[in-house]
């Protein structure tokens, strides 16, 4: 994605429904340039158009959320890559940073194999011939396009590797890391089980929320992938509590 691209999302996230004039004024480019910019978005699901404007998604859509500080999500996506190699098989639960991070390892690692409870992720990077995709059954979520209960829990019990990634919706020093959806935070948790390392994949700004349901307590969290805006006494809460932390 183009940081030009970067820039709309962001503006348009934060600023809801915005004249097709005034973002070539404010990104300095054209308004022929800006409207492909804005089709090439939206064939993507990623905002909304009307007839001279672009809108953002509802906000409780997976689209909106991948928009929101989408900035911010890249640069923990990039850190994440890092910590996979050519050739891994490993697991990817919903939520936008973590399709952002599939993506990541699209474009730049070999003969990866994802397994996934998101049928957002797997749209997201089928395009890719470099990675293998492979879908978890399940219920599904239409707002968050994942899969959710006993047959994803099931189906995840089928599979053993060495890295998941998550996302949260929460955290707290008492309760771990929180979910605001009780079947999406009981099918991740059962998936935790699958692996022997488990990553969390967040902005900081998810730290002064604590959520509603608990579905990762803090002992059986690897490390924490962020980005600067973690407050250090968080930070050092973390580190104490043997969690390593990567600020991206």
């Amino acid at each position: 994605m183009k940081e030009r691209h970067t820039a709309l999302l962001e503006y348009i996230a934060e600023h809801g429904k915005t004249e097709v004039s005034l973002l070539a004024d404010i990104l300095g480019t054209s308004q022929v340039t800006i409207r492909k910019d804005l089709e090439y978005l939206s064939e993507k699901g990623m905002l909304k158009r009307e007839r001279g404007y672009a809108l953002p998604n509802d906000a409780g859509d997976i689209h909106y959320r991948i928009a929101f500080h989408i900035a911010q999500k890249q640069k923990i996506a990039r850190r994440a890559a890092d910590c996979i190699q050519d050739g891994e098989m490993l697991m990817i639960e919903s939520g936008s940073t973590c399709a952002l991070f599939a993506e990541q390892l699209a474009k730049t690692k070999k003969n990866v194999t994802i397994i996934t409870n998101s049928v957002f992720l797997a749209d997201y990077v089928k395009g890719y011939p470099n990675i293998e995709l492979i879908l978890l059954g399940g219920t599904l979520q239409p707002h968050s396009q994942s899969l959710v209960g006993l047959l994803t829990k099931n189906s995840a019990a089928s599979f053993h590797v060495d890295k998941l990634f998550a996302g949260t919706d929460g955290y707290s020093r008492d309760f771990g890391f929180t979910g605001d959806d009780l079947a999406r935070s009981d099918t991740l948790s059962a998936m935790t089980e699958c692996a022997d390392h488990v990553y969390i994949l967040t902005d900081s700004g998810k730290f002064s929320h604590p959520g509603a349901v608990s579905f990762l307590p803090l002992q059986d969290v690897y490390e924490v992938i962020t980005d600067e805006g973690l407050p250090k006494e968080e930070q050092d809460f973390l580190l104490s509590q043997g969690i390593r932390v990567s600020i991206a």
